[in-house]
């Protein structure tokens, strides 16, 4: 695994994890995550297969940040600077987890050529009202006390059942484990999850789509990844017994789902069919 630098017309300098070999797969994390600490358990068996490039949004790892309010059309081209490195314009995938599916979701209409799969994982389609409470406190406590943010995020991010499988001092490992790993710019990314409205991006996505939601949500709850589902033409919806941290409670089951839809040569793995090709 190596760590590279993408410069290109109107974003920061992107940082950049690129690991394996073969068709590229573009990995995008969500709000105050990176890449190193989004796909920690991922990266390295998804490389095994293929190339998997994995980089740090603006606000986040170490990618350069210039400050100031995050938009959604820059994420999406750092999206697009990633692939333009991963070379010679033929198809690629996309991976993209709560924030992230957002924006791998509105680069895949944007570049509807080049994006052969996609997998989205807790996203939504439009924030609503209590969404858009919860990323407020999610902003404020990125500024003030990311101890605090740490202990929102996993009562609000894991089952009742991490809950009860896992001692006092696992919980307490995983707590101080998260807040020291919260991004820098985390609080513009939960600014910026509070004005998401991809309505009018989701029809022009062309790519094999796999939504997956997460059970026991209740951060981004399994209802917005249907409707994710719901709008993008030929979608497959999966849906796995967890909370929205599905990478710390059910990487294998994760890991299962999203190697079948992007090896599957039709892509055509999964239960339930949304939209109309």
């Amino acid at each position: 695994m190596q760590r590279l630098n993408v410069d290109a017309p109107g974003i920061p300098r992107t940082s950049v994890l690129d690991a394996g070999q073969g068709r590229p797969t573009i990995l995008i994390h969500g709000t105050s995550s990176s890449a190193e600490m989004g796909w920690a358990q991922l990266l390295p068996r998804l490389a095994a297969k293929r190339r998997c490039l994995a980089f740090d949004m603006v606000g986040a790892g170490q990618t350069e940040d210039p400050g100031g309010p995050i938009a959604l059309a820059t994420l999406v081209e750092q999206v697009r600077a990633v692939a333009d490195l991963a070379g010679d314009g033929k198809p690629l995938d996309l991976v993209g987890y709560s924030l992230g599916a957002v924006v791998a979701a509105v680069a895949a209409a944007a570049m509807p050529d080049r994006v052969r799969r996609l997998v989205l994982l807790g996203g939504w389609v439009q924030s609503s009202r209590s969404m858009c409470v919860l990323f407020d406190l999610w902003a404020e406590l990125s500024r003030t006390d990311k101890h605090q943010l740490a202990r929102l995020l996993l009562v609000n991010g894991v089952s009742d059942t991490f809950f009860q499988a896992n001692s006092t001092e696992a919980i307490q490992t995983a707590l101080d484990r998260i807040a020291n790993l919260l991004s820098a710019g985390g609080d513009r990314q939960a600014e910026l999850d509070a004005t998401i409205d991809i309505r009018a991006e989701l029809p022009k996505i062309r790519a094999q789509t796999l939504v997956i939601g997460m059970q026991q949500d209740r951060l981004v709850p399994p209802a917005h990844c249907r409707d994710l589902a719901a709008g993008i033409a030929g979608a497959r919806y999966e849906q796995i017994d967890c909370g929205h941290l599905v990478t710390l409670e059910q990487p294998g089951a994760l890991l299962y789902l999203v190697e079948s839809h992007l090896d599957s040569p039709t892509g055509h793995c999964h239960e339930e069919r949304h939209g109309a090709a």
